[in-house]
């Protein structure tokens, strides 16, 4: 090939992938709180004396920053944070929110993606450590909180709900939220994770209707055999394997009132909603060992009618994630049903030999 060709194809290349190196920068900057220290006009070295980072690391940074428009540059050498583009990246805002889903995608998603030559040649797999990335997904999987909480609230709302259990809670900051709407509805959270149920603990220490416990969702079950009304299954499918999806829900089908309810939230494969998005997830997920391929709509109905439940109001929340979020209802089992069915049938049959009985008598 012509090496003139060959050079504009890289050209190409490199200006097209330009687009990582804003979030490259606004990670460094988030995790070393560096807009803050750049919130007024200060020059490199001074910030330098101040946090004792490399004057030569820092004045590189800075040089990122002043080319993707995050910093602007100043008379005297110094440079200022804009806040237009940076704010939601500067203070000690305790809400998740765009530092966590940087340090995700940086911390977690990109390294696995950049070993996929290795898991391919060498049929490795990487494994999620709990215990490590727990707490930060738990934060990004609360952003999803603010699209589907109405929907939620509004469906218990219109039902007489006792109890709410959260399966894979996180921080408990769905039941937070839902213990404001309902103060006499009693919910547990539950997730794997002691650090992140430790976190869930301190942040409703002030909420009194809402309890924490560590547990597995493949083990889990409710203390004394107490049914329950509604269960939070949000972001959990990843986690269990696809042929163990179905014990899962035909297990919590034993677990929830007859006219109870399984809130479900899951990004999902193959929809016509944010498929570079949900393509990617999809493959971070497959290159673990402990982690797993996302559902599709049709492996969800198939899980739905084998564990007889009725699956409705799936749609997108998020679109661009292809973020989907629906209910499941039980129904009769075949069996209850063939017998309900048998004794309506009869007593059909004697409501009609009655009445025919009063037609001949008259």
């Amino acid at each position: 090939m012509n090496e003139w060709v060959v050079a504009m194809q890289a050209r190409k290349w490199m200006k097209k992938n330009e687009s990582f190196l804003p979030s490259w920068h606004a990670y460094v900057g988030s995790e070393l709180e560096l807009f803050d220290e750049f919130k007024k006009a200060k020059t490199i070295e001074k910030v330098s004396e101040d946090t004792g980072y490399p004057l030569d690391l820092l004045a590189s940074w800075v040089k990122v920053g002043v080319a993707v428009k995050h910093l602007k540059k100043r008379p005297n050498n110094r440079y200022r944070t804009s806040k237009k583009r940076c704010g939601p990246l500067m203070g000690n805002d305790q809400s998740p929110g765009v530092k966590a889903l940087l340090k995700e995608m940086m911390e977690l998603h990109i390294p696995t993606l950049l070993q996929y030559p290795k898991f391919m040649k060498s049929e490795e797999r990487a494994v999620f450590d709990h215990e490590k990335h727990g707490s930060v997904v738990a934060e990004t999987s609360a952003l999803l909180e603010h699209f589907a909480i109405k929907k939620i609230i509004k469906m218990i709302r219109d039902r007489k709900v006792k109890s709410i259990v959260d399966l894979g809670c996180g921080h408990g900051g769905y039941l937070r939220k839902l213990a404001t709407e309902f103060p006499d509805i009693e919910m547990i959270g539950v997730d794997i994770n002691q650090k992140v149920i430790e976190e869930a603990k301190e942040l409703s220490k002030d909420v009194p209707n809402v309890k924490f416990e560590v547990g597995d969702i493949q083990n889990w079950e409710p203390e004394d055999e107490q049914k329950v009304d509604v269960i939070l299954l949000h972001n959990i499918f990843h986690y269990i394997a696809p042929e163990d999806r179905s014990s899962v829900l035909h297990q919590l089908h034993e677990y929830v009132t007859k006219r109870g309810l399984i809130s479900i939230i899951s990004p999902i494969s193959e929809t016509e909603h944010g498929e570079a998005f949900s393509s990617a997830f999809n493959s971070f997920f497959v290159a673990h060992s402990n982690l797993f391929a996302l559902p599709n709509k049709e492996e969800l109905e198939d899980i739905a009618e084998k564990c007889h439940f009725d699956l409705f109001d799936l749609d997108p929340i998020v679109k661009e994630g292809s973020w989907y979020t629906g209910w499941l209802s039980p129904t009769t089992p075949v069996m209850e049903l063939s017998q309900t069915q048998t004794v309506d049938n009869a007593e059909n049959k004697v409501t009609a030999n009655k009445v025919k009985q009063a037609e001949l008598t008259s």
